[in-house]
């Protein structure tokens, strides 16, 4: 379906200041995690086909291609400081794990990697607050060997109850539209906006082409309770020639107020 877009579309660039926004006091009734800076990760593609051969007249699921899926449990380590293993699952974020203070480079490992070997990824950690890694394959004909990232900041001031924020990992600029607003989100950058609470908030993404015109993959709801916030995120199918070459992954999660700690 092809929705045609207002001229004067917007880009907003990854990075640049968003709306300023006071951040809410601490609510009691909001989860509480624990103190200090954290780390978390989001994984986005598409799962191999399903497989299974007989055995004995039994089926029996066959494990993933290699490199067809992330590696399944990752080390994060800053310098020498090593960091337990988390799990890496398409579509979902991850636990927070516990970061150090300021800049510096972040070496993601597998599991089962050797702490000689080159690092499965390596990424470099913003000077302040809590960040969000987004992960995907870095093209169709690659595996995730071959991975590429893009760090989000992740603390409540940078994204607060209230907003969603739309991330477009795509190669391709993307139309994004909720009622009359529309939205021109160019490759690699994202979005952000409020959204009244309580209620279906229905959106739209599309690839826009050469005229301007909107070639709908994804139309859903945003809906938050207070004290939540939600996060889209587009990003290109993975496979031959896929039937949907675009699509979008939505997470919603309540705002998680830090700890302070004893004295």
């Amino acid at each position: 379906m092809k929705l045609s877009l207002v001229a004067g579309l917007v880009a907003l660039a990854c990075g640049l200041p968003l709306a300023a926004q006071e951040a809410a006091p601490p609510d009691k009734d909001k989860p509480a995690a624990p103190a200090g800076r954290h780390v978390r990760f989001l994984p986005v593609g598409d799962l191999p086909p399903y497989r299974q051969e007989i055995r004995n007249g039994v089926a029996y699921e066959l494990e993933p291609p290699a490199g067809s899926i992330p590696p399944r449990q990752v080390m994060v380590g800053f310098g020498d400081e090593k960091k337990n293993a988390v799990p890496l699952l398409l579509g979902r974020v991850t636990e927070p794990l516990s970061a150090p203070g300021g800049e510096g480079l972040m070496q993601v490992r597998k599991l089962d990697e050797a702490p000689e070997s080159e690092p499965w990824l390596k990424v470099n950690r913003p000077e302040s607050g809590d960040f969000l890694v987004l992960l995907w394959r870095d093209s169709p004909k690659s595996d995730w060997a071959h991975a590429r990232s893009l760090v989000l900041p992740d603390s409540t001031d940078a994204a607060p109850a209230g907003r969603v924020r739309i991330v477009n990992l795509s190669p391709v600029t993307v139309g994004v539209v909720f009622g009359a607003e529309r939205i021109k989100l160019e490759a690699g950058k994202f979005y952000q906006r409020n959204v009244p609470i309580g209620k279906d908030n229905e959106f739209q993404l599309g690839a826009v082409d050469a005229k301007g015109e909107l070639e709908r993959f994804h139309a859903g709801s945003i809906f938050q309770n207070a004290n939540e916030r939600s996060l889209v995120v587009i990003y290109r199918a993975d496979g031959v020639q896929p039937r949907r070459p675009l699509k979008a992954v939505v997470h919603r999660e309540p705002v998680v107020v830090k700890r302070e700690p004893a004295e």
